[in-house]
């Protein structure tokens, strides 16, 4: 996971601030008062995966702040908040298997949603622990955003687990003189004045299957999430060409000239910044397709003829033969020995 961004790069997805006004309107805010607060229009929130400034949300979250009579209004609107409909990343977690799998998505594939923090998962003796370092930790916005992220998670995970339940919720700031709004929302202890704001889970629920679990459905998710997440202002060159390839791979052999358009590079300067960057178009390739195949055949059910299929391959058998150059093993005998290590 790459460092935190304090820079004027920082942005989040306009999904996410989609869903922050939405949830507002909901508690009878008035949607323009609050766009016109932080600067922003709605032709910048009109693509769910375009991004607006991290300093345009902080406004925004200040807005709502003022606007919000309630003694916790970040815990009010993370309650409110349904990202649903807005987020690749909220439709890949829930496809998910496991729990395990499904953090696991969400630290890879966290900047897709903002880059106003960074989200850890440890595994701390019996615990799960979720851990949540913000930007700009001082800011006035971020004790409310980052209430409202907690409840939304809580109240996201509930639903997708049958046996779900807190350990512990920790916070940064000090203990407020009312603790019904957040015992309301997490239900479990609380701690105060911590390191960093963390929630507890029991670890066993690591490894229990989610109820919408759906493999299939997942796959694609995180090719078009790779894609996305390539295409971030902050991401190398190396990693939007990683991001396009898996996008493309699914349709067959990438074309190099198309995946520089995409850039808006011409073949030979991408060529040059690939270098400059210690790498080249055919080794990236390569890599991409070998670590693709490994997750289809670690994580999923999917024949090696289909697995070649998503990696670009005209025949089965080129797949086969590049593989066992990767790995000294069969696909067949890779997936038998990943089973047996479980």
């Amino acid at each position: 996971m790459p460092a935190l961004h304090d820079t004027a790069q920082a942005s989040v997805s306009a999904s996410l601030t989609q869903a922050i006004l939405h949830a507002a309107g909901r508690l009878g805010l008035e949607r323009q008062a609050l766009l016109s607060a932080c600067g922003l229009g709605e032709s910048q929130l009109a693509d769910p995966d375009a991004r607006v400034p991290f300093t345009a949300q902080e406004a925004l979250w200040c807005a709502l702040s003022a606007r919000l009579q309630h003694p916790e209004p970040g815990l009010l609107l993370g309650c409110n908040l349904t990202p649903g409909p807005f987020s690749v990343l909220n439709y890949l977690l829930q496809s998910s298997a496991t729990l395990g799998d499904a953090l696991n998505a969400a630290q890879r594939y966290q900047r897709l949603v903002g880059e106003g923090g960074e989200l850890r998962v440890e595994q701390q003796h019996d615990r799960l622990v979720l851990l949540y370092s913000p930007l700009h930790p001082q800011h006035p916005a971020t004790r409310m955003r980052v209430l409202a992220m907690m409840a939304c998670w809580v109240r996201m995970m509930a639903p997708l687990l049958d046996d779900f339940r807190l350990l512990g919720v920790q916070f940064r700031h000090a203990a407020p003189s009312d603790l019904a709004p957040y015992q309301s929302v997490f239900a479990c202890p609380l701690r105060f004045a911590a390191a960093d704001y963390a929630i507890a889970l029991p670890r066993a629920l690591g490894d229990a299957p989610l109820i919408p679990a759906n493999p299939p459905l997942q796959q694609l998710l995180r090719q078009h999430a790779e894609a996305l997440l390539a295409r971030l202002p902050s991401a190398s060159l190396s990693a939007r060409v990683i991001g396009l390839l898996g996008e493309q791979l699914a349709h067959g052999e990438p074309d190099r000239a198309q995946l520089a358009r995409a850039l808006h590079l011409s073949e030979r300067t991408l060529q040059r910044r690939l270098a400059e960057e210690g790498c080249n178009y055919q080794q990236l390739l390569a890599d991409t397709r070998r670590q693709l195949a490994e997750r289809y055949l670690r994580e999923g059910r999917l024949p090696a003829a289909e697995i070649a299929l998503l990696l670009g391959y005209s025949e089965p058998s080129v797949f086969f033969r590049a593989f066992r150059q990767w790995t000294g093993l069969t696909p067949g005998e890779y997936r038998a020995q990943q089973a047996s290590d479980a």
